[in-house]
C-alpha cells in the first residue's frame, strides 16, 4: 500500500476500531481482518477515484487550451486574409492613380493649342 493509503486506512480504523470492546476476542479479531480489510479497499477506491478527478482535470484543461489556440489560429487566418483584401485595394488603387495621372496632361496639352499666325504674301 501507498503512504496516502496507509494514511487513510489507519484513520479508518481508528475511528472504527473503539466500538469493538464488548466482543469477544475471537470475534474481535473476525472483525477486526474484515474492517482492515474494507478500509483497505475503500483507500485504494478513493486514491483511484482522486486520481480520475484530477485525469479529467487535466483533460478538461488541454480542451480549453486547444479550443483557444484554434481560436486564435480562426482569428490570425481571418486577420491575415483582410491584409492581404486591404494590400490588394491599396495596389489596384495605386495602379488606378497612375494610369490616371498620365492621361489628364496629354489632354490638357492638347486643349491650349496656339493659334499659328499666317504669313500674308503681296
Amino acid at each position: 500500500m501507498s503512504s496516502d493509503k496507509k494514511t487513510l486506512s489507519n484513520q479508518l480504523s481508528a475511528l472504527l476500531l473503539p466500538k469493538l470492546k464488548g466482543l469477544s476476542e475471537k470475534n474481535a479479531k473476525k472483525v477486526l481482518a474484515t474492517v482492515e480489510k474494507s478500509v483497505g479497499d475503500i483507500a485504494k477506491k478513493y486514491v483511484k477515484l482522486v486520481q480520475d478527478q484530477e485525469k479529467e482535470a487535466a483533460k478538461a484543461k488541454e480542451k480549453t487550451e486547444k479550443a483557444k489556440k484554434k481560436s486564435a489560429e480562426k482569428e490570425a487566418k481571418k486577420k491575415a486574409k483582410l491584409a492581404k483584401k486591404a494590400a490588394e485595394i491599396k495596389q489596384v488603387a495605386q495602379l488606378m492613380a497612375k494610369e490616371a495621372a498620365p492621361a489628364a496632361p496629354k489632354s490638357a496639352a492638347k486643349a491650349p493649342a496656339k493659334p499659328k499666325a499666317k504669313v500674308i504674301k503681296k
